[in-house]
């Protein structure tokens, strides 16, 4: 998967809410293993509460007075991670229900689901086939902004991928590889459907591979975007990138992905785009317990928005995790972006910073509880974009 597609489909920090909501699975900050790889069958429930001080993130200049509301969410999940011979199949299958005290209205019912078969044939040749799917409220921010309408309603998301990727070693120092994917998403809320889209997208590249673990090598990629209801924002895109990875010490890796990428619509070439885009990501295992995560970014990412399909970002984030003891771990993170979207063609710019604290509790082998603060600050040119919020969650979960 690429460096920038991973990116593009984590949640926009817009959905200040909801974020801390998804934490509670345990995807986006890591825990201590539950069990040995390659022999899991583990079924899940867990509880969270997440109380957030400016739901609607309303703005600095607006009159209306900030509303604060308490999400309640159940959820069940079931995790697999069983080795046949030398093929690995993972899943993790989860199913939640979400409702809110003071806008009942938003109430959803939402599921995650994924899956992935790392495959091997003879020595040389790996790769993975896989799908994600996932069904999701965004934040009635995003929804007042992008159609302009006056009611808050619910704003549930559908988003799906299938994916297929290959690697041969035909040689000790070198490898071939490609990959191809088709992304979905949709919106069941009208007024939003413009910004529906389907991305068919493909890669090859050739590394070089040194002893020490280290690689280099080279990319190019195309991809179309196709929006059923908005045909103006439809898009090819092609790219060419370098890809290292670096074994720096023992301690320390860098991942970095960067080259020239275009893009060009079809129906609004004033949308086109022509640049550097690039990414590096290190990791710093300062101690046995203490982990270190930092990045670096400037590309194109896809928007919920009717006016524009991208935007060109730029932005840094660090990440830390403390395993204090066997059962107590902090986890810390913050990140900033600025946002422009003047390259395709809107005179807007927002700088959006996100932090959170986490800390999360074993009391028991299989039980966790966790709770976490968090806060957004999002300022942009545009004075009624610009909003503060702050939140707290608490919640637990136990595997069977």
């Amino acid at each position: 998967m690429r460096l920038q597609q991973s990116a593009a489909w984590l949640p926009s920090l817009r959905r200040q809410w909801f974020l801390p909501l998804l934490l509670n699975t345990g995807v986006v900050l890591s825990t201590p293993a539950l069990a040995d790889e390659g022999d899991v069958l583990r079924p899940y429930v867990g509880f969270s509460m997440t109380h957030d001080d400016n739901i609607l993130a309303t703005s600095k200049i607006s009159t209306t007075p900030k509303l604060s509301d308490t999400a309640r969410r159940l959820e069940a999940g079931l995790l697999v991670d069983k080795t046949f011979s030398r093929q690995r199949l993972t899943a993790d299958i989860n199913f939640d229900k979400t409702s809110f005290n003071r806008f009942e209205n938003l109430d959803y019912n939402g599921r995650d689901i994924k899956g992935n078969w790392n495959w091997l044939l003879g020595s040389h040749v790996d790769g993975n086939l896989g799908l994600t799917h996932s069904r999701a409220l965004t934040s009635v921010q995003d929804s007042l902004e992008s159609t302009g309408l006056p009611s808050r309603l619910p704003n549930v998301r559908t988003q799906d991928r299938q994916y297929f990727d290959a690697g041969w070693r035909f040689h000790p120092s070198w490898r071939v590889r490609g990959g191809i994917s088709r992304y979905e998403l949709d919106y069941d809320q009208p007024g939003l459907q413009t910004s529906n889209r389907t991305i068919n997208d493909g890669e090859v590249g050739i590394d070089y591979l040194a002893r020490s673990g280290s690689s280099i090598g080279v990319q190019v990629g195309h991809a179309e975007g196709d929006f059923a209801f908005s045909p103006a924002n439809n898009y090819g895109q092609d790219e060419f990138k370098t890809k290292v990875v670096w074994k720096l010490t023992g301690k320390t890796d860098l991942q970095f992905l960067a080259g020239w990428v275009r893009r060009e619509h079809d129906l609004t070439p004033a949308q086109d785009f022509s640049g550097f885009n690039g990414r590096m990501n290190a990791t710093w295992r300062a101690t046995n317990k203490i982990t270190v995560d930092a990045g670096v970014w400037r590309e194109i990412g896809a928007l919920d928005d009717v006016l524009t399909a991208f935007s060109l970002n730029e932005g840094i984030s660090i990440g830390a995790g403390w395993e204090i003891d066997a059962k107590l771990r902090l986890d810390g993170y913050y990140q900033h972006e600025q946002r422009d979207y003047t390259p395709a063609n809107l005179p807007r710019t927002d700088n959006l910073n996100y932090s959170s604290l986490r800390l999360t509790y074993y009391p028991i082998r299989n039980l966790r509880i966790h709770t976490a603060v968090y806060q957004t600050v999002q300022n942009s040119n545009d004075n009624a974009l610009s909003y503060r919020n702050k939140g707290l969650t608490v919640g637990t979960r136990y595997e069977f």
